[in-house]
């Protein structure tokens, strides 16, 4: 019996040594074979990674393209500027679309999309980005939509009056500026101090403006001259000027465009209409009396030309708006909202200084552009933005600014760009005004290339002066994922190897 059993433990040790055996041999060849494809996962990840910062640095070298004189804009195929050009451990693709045309850029584009793709072995990784480049030309400085206060000499802003931005409008900065000089008391004075109110000045060292940025010099003279104004009206010395006098209480309908050559004057309770699309040019001044209204119907587009002075007294011009406060300016809560860019009140190209009152709890809703006007806003409210020559608001009058009549270019942009690229430095000396005129002349002159080759290497030294101000936001940075699964297919049938 004993002997029966030391041969049945026997057989058992060797079973178990067996299984051991069996075991530790699965392990070892599931370790090795995991060793092997770690290895080809490595190298995957590390093209993917070199492909993805590749592809990156495509958008940045088409971005400083963007910012050259390089001819971009003509000298590609079908959008394509850079095609198969090595960079890095690979190859590049880089293509150009106009963002509002969906079409390759031509001469009017100035935003782009950019369009990236790096291969890295087999490796496939994209990266995106919408540019706006800046024109230097120019007209660059027209656009003063950014500013919700734009003087050309002198501004002034006292007391309890605010410069706000109307709720519902949108989000940013509210920025001020003044090529003269700056005056600024009570309430702005704080909000200045507390950064809710920006301010651009020029660089001529004028009294008070000491602004948070200073507009660029790139730009050469700029201002309210540059603006496209309407054509003065035209009276010749044969014919009597005619005024136009519209009686208390009484309405008046317009749907085209109409010319005073004389006067335009509203008695009390009197109320023009704007029934459609349309242009109101007064060659004489215009006076508005308290209770006196120009409505604008809701979509109708309306400018308002006056070449002489302007009065309004507890007047409206805007949306049709109900009671009138009786002793405050018009809050946000009392106004029926209108689109202000749709509304213009302008002075005539080529006419003489004029003296706008805008007083006595009076509402305009528009944009004011007046090159010509010293405008004084008293105890009064504006939903819109006001650029004027010079610009005085007092005894609690309001500014309401709409933050979607920002065009997001123009002179307001440009010069937070230069702030923050710190454009002057770009080179020694910076872009003077004298540096300017030479760039403008030649960007006539721009790089010939026959028609249909794409940009592959810097050429006569375009990469070394880039003064176009480009700003580019990332839209895209990603990879190929067909590419990722045909790779793992292929690594785990043992096919191929990266």
């Amino acid at each position: 019996m004993n002997h029966s059993r030391k041969r049945q433990r026997r057989g058992a040790a060797l079973l178990m040594v067996l299984i051991s055996m069996a075991t530790a041999m699965t392990l070892v060849l599931g370790w090795l074979a995991s060793q092997d494809n770690s290895s080809l996962m490595a190298a995957n990840s590390s093209h993917a990674a070199a492909a993805r910062a590749t592809a990156q640095s495509a958008l940045e070298l088409t971005v400083s393209m963007l910012e050259s004189e390089a001819p971009w804009q003509s000298s590609h195929a079908d959008g394509w500027v850079l095609q198969d050009h090595p960079m890095g451990a690979g190859t590049v693709d880089v293509r150009l679309l106009d963002e509002f045309t969906g079409l390759p850029p031509d001469t009017a584009t100035s935003v782009v999309r950019i369009e990236a793709t790096s291969r890295v072995q087999d490796m496939v990784q994209q990266a995106g980005g919408l540019a706006t480049i800046h024109p230097f030309d120019d007209e660059s400085q027209s656009d003063l939509s950014g500013y919700v206060l734009f003087a050309a000499n002198e501004l002034t802003i006292q007391g309890p009056s605010r410069v706000k931005s109307w709720n519902g409008s949108g989000r940013g900065a509210r920025v001020l500026a003044s090529m003269g000089d700056t005056h600024f008391t009570g309430r702005t004075n704080r909000d200045l101090e507390d950064g809710e109110l920006s301010l651009h000045v020029s660089d001529n060292g004028s009294t008070g403006s000491a602004g948070d940025a200073t507009m660029p010099s790139i730009l050469g003279v700029f201002g309210l001259a540059g603006v496209d104004l309407p054509t003065p009206i035209n009276t010749s010395d044969e014919e009597e000027p005619i005024s136009m006098q519209i009686e208390p209480s009484r309405s008046i309908e317009l749907s085209t465009d109409h010319d005073v050559t004389g006067n335009l004057h509203f008695d009390r309770n009197a109320t023009l209409i704007i029934e459609a699309n349309c242009t109101l040019s007064v060659a004489g001044n215009l006076k508005m009396r308290p209770g006196s209204s120009i409505e604008i119907a809701e979509g109708v587009e309306f400018t308002l030309v006056i070449a002489g002075d302007v009065e309004l007294h507890r007047a409206v011009i805007g949306a049709p708006q109900g009671r009138a406060p009786r002793d405050s300016t018009w809050r946000q809560q009392q106004i029926a909202w209108t689109a202000p860019g749709r509304i213009r009140l302008t002075t005539p190209t080529g006419g003489t200084q004029a003296n706008w009152d805008i007083s006595e709890r009076s509402l305009v809703q528009g944009v004011i552009e007046a090159p010509m006007a010293k405008i004084k806003l008293d105890r009064s409210t504006v939903l819109g933005r006001i650029a004027g020559d010079e610009i005085n608001i007092r005894r609690g009058a309001r500014l309401y600014y709409d933050h979607r009549v920002k065009s997001g270019r123009g002179l307001q942009a440009l010069t937070d760009m230069a702030e923050r690229l710190d454009l002057m430095d770009l080179r020694p000396g910076g872009l003077d005004s004298f540096a300017r005129v030479e760039m403008i002349e030649r960007l006539g002159e721009l790089l010939t290339r026959p028609h249909g080759t794409t940009i592959t290497t810097p050429i006569d030294g375009w990469w070394m002066q880039r003064p176009m101000p480009v700003e580019m936001v990332m839209t895209r940075c990603g990879g190929d994922i067909d590419s990722w699964e045909a790779n793992a297919i292929a690594t785990a049938g043992g096919e191929t190897r990266p």
